[in-house]
């Protein structure tokens, strides 16, 4: 998962539309098309702060996103198992508990 899709996915998680979204950090439609659909490593920091903090994570947060993708493996599943399991425990222990309750939601 590269960290524009990262973005999106928390973005859509949390019932926004990319619309909305941009709205809501006052941050105009197209800038954050661009940054979703091309690089967020060639955006301005000022627009990748906004963006994090809307979503409440951190740039080390997000920056962890490229070094999992950079090391995952070949072998099917492997790498993405691992990466998961090292996003999850380097979650906050609040973000931990919000984690389990999504997942025991019946």
């Amino acid at each position: 998962m590269t960290r524009e899709d990262y973005v999106k996915s928390l973005i859509k998680t949390r019932g926004y539309t990319f619309k909305a979204f941009a709205q809501e950090i006052n941050m105009p439609y197209t800038t954050l098309l661009s940054i979703l659909n091309g690089s967020i490593g060639g955006a301005a920091m000022d627009n990748v702060l906004r963006i994090c903090r809307a979503l409440d994570i951190s740039i080390e947060e997000l920056n962890q996103v490229t070094h999992l993708r950079n090391g995952e493996t070949s072998a099917a599943g492997t790498g993405t198992d691992e990466a998961l399991l090292r996003l999850v425990q380097d979650l906050s222990e609040e973000k931990k508990i919000a984690l389990k309750i999504l997942l025991t939601k019946e």
